[in-house]
């Protein structure tokens, strides 16, 4: 997979995900130690009408995209064009990153209100096969406190790691599950992990990366070590119970189970909906977060 990061957030995630061989990376920013350097530009529609062809240096092949962004930053204005030039790949995805909306200007509020719905309708659309959401706040809850030093750095690898264990499942064959295929027009998705404590079942806790709302599925991939599989007779109940306890009308539930050589159980999840998430939703919840 290419991995393709526009801007400051987008270079740096893409640049986190350069550590698994399985990635090739490019970062497309202003500043002279992005993979790729552009002419910065004046204001957000500027990079709209003139973004650079970048097809050559991205070299352009059938391999699938994952392009990462956020609407912070004036050079999301080149998203779509930047997206035009990568359309001859078989899949193209994106990974979308929520910025702290309550410290945004006006201007910056509109300005990635429009990137991050324009991006949902070119999902919705199939036009781009997935769109991740992914909300800074709620990965800073979901992990605690996180030290300045190296925060968004910590905060990276959260999504690096947990999109890179969901692709590794989605291309392996599980020990045990239901997959369930998520509705056709259920692109837009978000992403989290179950933590899973060792000693109580009561106390496996959902962490999402991103409130979605109206949700059409949900899929959990189990990660559990070999001797776990083999001596834990308590697993597969607690790991059905817990699925179960998620099932609710007009919501698809699946999970499959898959060995590690990890030590420790842990589940990654990624829940679909068909719906636009709204600007006024997310707001709210973090605002009451």
């Amino acid at each position: 997979m290419i991995v393709v990061g526009l801007g400051k957030a987008g270079c740096n995630i893409a640049k986190a995900f350069g550590k698994f061989p399985q990635y090739e990376t490019f970062g497309i920013d202003t500043t002279k130690d992005a993979t790729i350097t552009i002419k910065s530009r004046s204001s957000h529609e500027e990079y709209d009408t003139s973004f650079p062809d970048l097809r050559r240096k991205l070299k352009a092949k059938d391999e699938d995209v994952l392009v990462v962004t956020s609407g912070a930053g004036k050079i999301s204005g080149g998203i779509l064009r930047l997206m035009e030039q990568l359309k001859t790949h078989n899949r193209l995805r994106v990974l979308y990153i929520q910025p702290d909306l309550s410290l945004m200007s006006e201007t910056q509020k509109k300005q990635e209100r429009v990137v991050k719905n324009v991006l949902q309708e070119y999902a919705r659309s199939g036009l781009v096969e997935r769109i991740y959401l992914i909300d800074n706040l709620a990965i800073e809850r979901s992990i605690g406190e996180v030290s300045i030093v190296g925060y968004y750095d910590t905060l990276n690898h959260a999504v690096v790691n947990t999109i890179h264990m969901i692709n590794v499942f989605e291309n392996t064959e599980p020990i045990l599950g239901n997959f369930i295929q998520p509705h056709e027009i259920a692109r837009i998705a978000t992403i989290g992990v179950v933590m899973m404590d060792n000693e109580e079942e009561t106390k496996d806790k959902e962490n999402w990366f991103y409130h979605l709302t109206r949700p059409r599925d949900v899929v959990y991939y189990y990660g559990i070590g070999k001797d776990d599989l083999k001596n834990d007779g308590t697993l597969f109940g607690r790991i059905n119970r817990f699925v179960k306890s998620k099932i609710e009308e007009g919501l698809n539930v699946s999970y499959g189970v898959f060995e590690t050589s990890y030590e420790q159980k842990y589940c990654y999840c990624i829940k679909y909906s068909s719906m636009v998430q709204s600007y006024g939703e997310l707001l709210d919840d973090q605002e009451i977060s």
